[in-house]
């Protein structure tokens, strides 16, 4: 359930000055999404490792569990006040405050019964799906308890604003703003996990170098600060966040022959006979476990992640006929949020006297983590009569870097790289290359024609073309590294199950781009006497021509497409260390692996996951409105 609620007012305090203000809230709860079982059988989530963890049989999440919250308001005050001097131009000043509280309850289960099975691999037979649970030590047991409820997390940002658009002469312009963000984030258990501050200057100038309105050189300069991740601020609090337990599962195997003669809910049923006979949950860790507020801990505030942005650009306008434009921007984004543990983040015990190495969730620079953006944009538009314009943009970019910082599936992630360095090599566990939102080649051509003998009905065409995103060979299980190193004094050193590992460069493969045609027809019309009122309707027919390409760009038809999601495609890779009996180990410092005697992709890799690979089909869409 979703509800919005908007309040704003304006006035016109003189001929000079301007206020504005306005209140939002959004109030949301999200019901039975996630398993509709809190049973062990029918509400544990199933995790094949052999096929780049894909989920099956239950839902993620629990549907049948508490309700989740998700609620925030904003109150935004603004002032607008226009200067003139004679002899030092005009100024058109703005300024303001902002005030954002996000509110988050949620008891995040990780599925109904709060256990997951992670399995070796699974056998698919047209619709059905069966584990395969092997006891050599590749499946895996985790368990996710909630100990304490959420009392829900507020994180609140108070900002204030000012900038001067300074027209200095008739052909240079100047914009100078600066920004101020204050952080102050309580968990769900009502710690301060964030209360820094930003300041987010902004400078730009625009230059008309014959004065005659139809040449402009732009250049500037901006920080852009984001809001503190909730999910992220709040992850080492105990209430409502649940802990992460891994045991190895050392049962019979099921299925091991390649046969389904054990169904699933047989094969789930004996792998929980086999795990509270032998101890449950005393039975030895594999890994490090998860226990908000033990580990991973917050012990200095949170910095928000910020970017710097610089850009330069040239545009030229022929009248109304033709405009030119063009613009080059680079990016370098900072204060990625990063988990690290290693010899100097000590250790910590939980209240049985259990000790575990300890995770610290705080801000990563430059030194470690990459992430940087550099892109061309060019747009032309053209009026050919008073009923036909046309136009065209083209973006050529590239995103480079080690971290990609964010997930479809989770938003905003801690970085692992900073885990266990011992057990890493950057070349192979965060190699540079370009990020997954990496689209090279983005072109959109469009027209839209009157038609004359139908006064107020207008067709428009869209083309668009798009070359494809970048994924590499990589295996979150990529290879035993516990084998190769003396333990420095860990507890529990990082397993192989957690050990990434790239046997590709990160960009070494590339879904195939997008090629697509919309069409539009929109007609508009004033009733007689009825002032400015006018009604409208529009048809929209997406991918006229039924295109399909493996992009991972298809969506629901109302998302026009939807974004590019390179996880729509399969990467599985199988590794010695999820099929141990196909693949030999090797020593990750001194040996390249070999593809087919040390690693391998799967048959499937380079497929669809599903329909959303590819291009959405051909859909309608039929709109009517109402204009003031």
């Amino acid at each position: 359930m979703l509800d919005l609620t908007t309040v704003g007012y304006s006035a016109v305090v003189t001929p000079s000055f301007f206020v504005e203000g306005r209140f939002s809230a959004r109030n949301e709860t999200l019901e039975q999404v996630g398993a509709t079982s809190t049973g062990l059988v029918d509400g544990t989530l199933l995790i094949d490792r052999s096929r780049s963890a894909r989920r099956y049989w239950a839902p993620t999440f629990c549907g049948v569990c508490d309700p989740e919250e998700r609620d925030n308001q904003d109150v935004f005050i603004k002032g607008s006040y226009f200067l003139s001097r004679h002899g030092a131009g005009s100024h058109n000043l703005v300024f303001g405050y902002d005030g954002f509280n996000d509110r988050r309850l949620a008891n995040n289960h990780q599925s109904g019964s709060d256990y997951r099975i992670l399995g070796t691999t699974s056998i698919i037979s047209g619709a059905a799906v069966t584990p395969v649970f092997l006891g050599n030590g590749t499946t895996i047991i985790q368990w996710n308890p909630i100990v304490v409820a959420s009392t829900g997390a507020d994180f609140r940002v108070h900002s204030g604003f000012f900038s001067d658009s300074w027209r200095v002469s008739p052909r240079l312009t100047a914009n100078v703003g600066v920004r101020y963000d204050k952080n102050d984030g309580k968990n769900s258990e009502g710690a301060s996990v964030a209360n820094d501050s930003a300041w987010s200057p902004r400078l730009g100038v625009i230059w008309d170098p014959t004065g005659m309105q139809e040449w402009a050189v732009t250049g500037s300069f901006a920080r852009y600060v984001a809001g503190i991740s909730t999910s992220i601020a709040n992850a080492s609090s105990t209430g409502g966040n649940s802990d992460t337990y891994q045991f190895v599962y050392r049962g019979p195997s099921i299925n091991g022959n390649g046969v389904a003669a054990t169904a699933t809910p047989a094969a789930i049923q004996q792998v929980f006979d086999w795990f509270f006979a032998n101890g449950g949950a005393s039975l030895p860790l594999t890994g490090t476990p998860n226990i908000p507020g033990v580990t991973p801990q917050i012990r200095a505030s949170l910095t928000s992640p910020n970017v710097l942005e610089y850009a330069s650009g040239v545009s030229r306008n022929w009248g109304s006929r033709l405009a030119l434009r063009a613009d080059v921007i680079y990016r370098d984004y900072r204060d990625f949020y990063a988990a690290r543990t290693d010899m100097t983040t000590g250790k910590v015990a939980d209240k049985l006297g259990r000790t575990f190495d300890l995770a610290l969730i705080e801000n990563a620079n430059a030194d470690h983590l990459t992430r940087r953006y550099a892109g061309l944009n060019t747009q032309a538009t053209v009026r050919l009569a008073s009923t036909v314009d046309a136009g065209a943009s083209y973006t050529l970019s590239r995103a480079w870097g080690n971290v990609d910082g964010e997930s479809a599936a989770a938003g905003p992630t801690a970085d692992s790289t900073l885990q266990y360095p011992e057990y890493k090599q950057a070349s192979w566990n965060a190699p540079v290359g370009d990020l997954s939102i990496d689209q090279r080649h983005r072109a959109r051509v469009w027209l839209n024609y009157g038609l004359p003998w139908v006064r107020g009905l207008t067709l428009g065409v869209l083309q668009t073309i798009e070359s494809g995103v970048p994924y590499g060979a990589v295996s979150a299980s990529g290879v035993n590294a516990q084998l190769y190193v003396a333990n420095p004094g860990y507890t529990t050193p990082l397993p192989p199950s957690q050990t990434v590992y790239f046997f590709t460069e990160r960009d070494a493969f590339r879904t195939e781009g997008q090629v697509r045609t919309d069409l539009a027809a929109t007609y508009a019309f004033s009733p007689r006497g009825a002032g400015r009122l006018q009604l409208f309707g529009q048809l929209q027919v997406i991918n006229l021509f039924n295109q399909f390409q493996l992009c991972g760009c298809g969506a629901s038809v109302t998302a026009s497409g939807g974004a590019v999601a390179v996880g729509r495609v399969d990467q599985t890779v199988r590794t010695s260390v999820t099929m141990p009996a196909s693949y030999q180990t090797f020593n990750p410092f001194t040996t390249a692996p070999v593809q087919g005697v040390n690693w391998d992709v799967a048959p499937t890799f380079g497929t669809a996951v599903n329909r959303m690979a590819f291009t959405s089909p051909r859909a309608l869409r039929l709109s009517f409105g109402i204009r003031f």
